[in-house]
């Protein structure tokens, strides 16, 4: 029946208002969980590893930190604190993991998880001697927050003093990432950074059956009430992070990790360093669709509208009244 539903785009659309109703009711009455953010599900214990040690690597190259140090947030890290993990293996004191969402997950596959990760850090095994694996409540200098007061825009309202603060294909799920963005800065000590891997994409919404920027179609005032309760994508596009950056973190780089139309960049580049080509191909393929936008969309460049996917590397100055 759901495949039938998603060759339409309007029984597709019917359908996520239907769903984003029921689930906003169950967040009400306290119901946070879910199956999103559960990348490691069904996934054999090396791969679940090698996932984790992309992520980690990701902030490393693209911070050109050395080795992190301090606190660390983490926004939205599902139904694994693995990256956290590598986080106090580097170095860092304590990591407070934050998620709006509960996400299901088996504790003895994560266990394995974990013990792997151990083995692999011998500072890290000291350091978890005493924890129990298949608990993570159990680990030293990991803090888990869910709930509301655990959302991305409220949190850093209460909880401050992070050198760094992260997240991977989570800020398009957030309900209003530019105010996260600014409580974030605030949070942040001086001379900290914000890290945050954005996937701009409609996240299967319509996609494959349709154009990867259909989503872009549905009128402004009906995609909040397809989208929020769920935690579907935001469309916050990339230009819109770099005018909060502006106002916020002036010290920041924007790099682009995907271009509609022509895929992903690797490694990550800003705009104007990408192959003129692919940027070509990617602007030809916005014009060829953007005719049936909604009207939020209809004075956004070609550029900004290409740009699928962006990796945010953002510092606080040494020195800062924010």
């Amino acid at each position: 029946m759901r495949r039938l539903i998603k060759k339409s785009f309007r029984a597709t659309a019917a359908f996520y208002l239907a769903d984003n109703l029921v689930r906003g009711l169950r967040f009400r009455v306290g119901d946070i969980e879910t199956e999103s953010g559960t990348p490691h599900a069904g996934r054999p214990v090396d791969s679940s590893v090698r996932y984790i040690d992309e992520v980690f690597a990701d902030y490393k190259k693209y911070s050109g930190v050395t080795r992190f140090s301090g606190r660390v947030a983490e926004i939205g890290p599902g139904d694994n604190c693995g990256v956290g993990l590598m986080f106090l293996a580097d170095g860092c004191r304590e990591v407070d993991l934050v998620d709006r969402f509960y996400s299901k997950r088996s504790s003895r596959q994560h266990g394995e998880i974990y013990r792997a990760l151990f083995a692999r850090h011998a500072g890290l095994a000291a350091r978890m001697s005493g924890s129990d694996a298949d608990d993570e409540s159990t680990f030293e200098g990991v803090r888990r927050r869910y709930g509301a007061s655990a959302s991305a825009e409220e949190f850093f309202v209460r909880s401050t003093g992070y050198d760094f603060i992260v997240s991977r294909a989570v800020m398009e799920h957030v309900y209003d990432p530019r105010l996260a963005i600014k409580n974030m800065a605030a949070a942040l000590k001086p001379g900290g950074m914000l890290l945050h891997k954005v996937d701009l994409r409609d996240h299967g919404m319509f996609t494959p059956n349709f154009h990867e920027l259909k989503f872009l179609e549905v009128p402004d005032w009906v995609y909040p009430r397809m989208t929020r309760n769920a935690g579907r994508p935001n469309r916050v596009l990339a230009h819109e992070y770099r005018a909060v950056l502006r106002e916020t973190l002036p010290d920041h780089e924007v790099l682009v990790t995907r271009l509609a139309g022509a895929g992903d960049i690797d490694p990550h580049l800003p705009y104007g360093a990408i192959d003129a080509a692919l940027r070509d191909r990617s602007l030809a393929y916005v014009r060829s669709v953007r005719q049936r936008f909604a009207a939020s969309f209809r004075t956004v460049s070609d550029e900004d509208l290409s740009i699928a996917g962006i990796f945010i590397v953002a510092r606080k100055p040494a020195a800062s009244s924010l």
